[in-house]
């Protein structure tokens, strides 16, 4: 595995190249989430007109919410930023004053690289759990799932969607 340093680097050039989400415009499956309530969808990652292995996005849905709920990450070996559009509570015991976050959010919040970036060990293979977002800051923005979605895409550098895409929430009587 390559020091830390190095890895945080390759994140970051990551993060800042433009990439694609592959599939995007294409019907996918939803395979089981982490609990029963919860499904995924990943879909792989180009970069350079070339699929990038360990790279990925994914889309967490919650079947039985009658709330707008879900998550959006990027991954890169281990998940790199994630936004949680969600009820949920976090503490961000590990802040630092200087990055002036909340001690608790409430509700939707984003663990974006650059608040995350120090506590990056790097990434083994098969390693389980995968390393933490540790802090997370209060996300505000209101909206539909496709508009918050083409946020996220623009806040990692992934192309605009087209008008014609196809990810979306799983329906309310969707089971796995």
């Amino acid at each position: 595995m390559a020091p830390k340093h190095d890895m945080q680097q390759v994140i970051d050039e990551f993060l800042n190249s433009k990439k694609a989400i592959l599939g995007a415009d294409n019907h996918f499956e939803w395979v089981s989430g982490y609990s029963q309530y919860e499904c995924k969808a990943k879909f792989p990652i180009i970069l350079d007109g070339e699929s990038q292995q360990h790279a990925r996005f994914e889309l967490t849905g919650f079947t039985n919410s009658t709330e707008l709920k879900f998550r959006l990450a990027l991954c890169f070996g281990a998940i790199i930023c994630r936004l949680d559009y969600t009820d949920e509570t976090h503490a961000n015991i590990l802040r630092l004053s200087e990055e002036n976050l909340p001690s608790v959010v409430h509700g939707p919040h984003y663990h974006s690289w650059n608040i995350n970036r120090r506590f990056f060990k790097g990434v083994k293979p098969l390693q389980k759990p995968a390393p933490k977002l540790e802090n997370a800051e209060i996300f505000k923005m209101r909206g539909n799932f496709d508009s918050i979605l083409r946020w996220f895409c623009a806040e990692v550098n992934i192309e605009p969607l087209s008008s014609a895409h196809l990810i979306s929430l799983p329906s309310r009587d969707f089971l796995l």
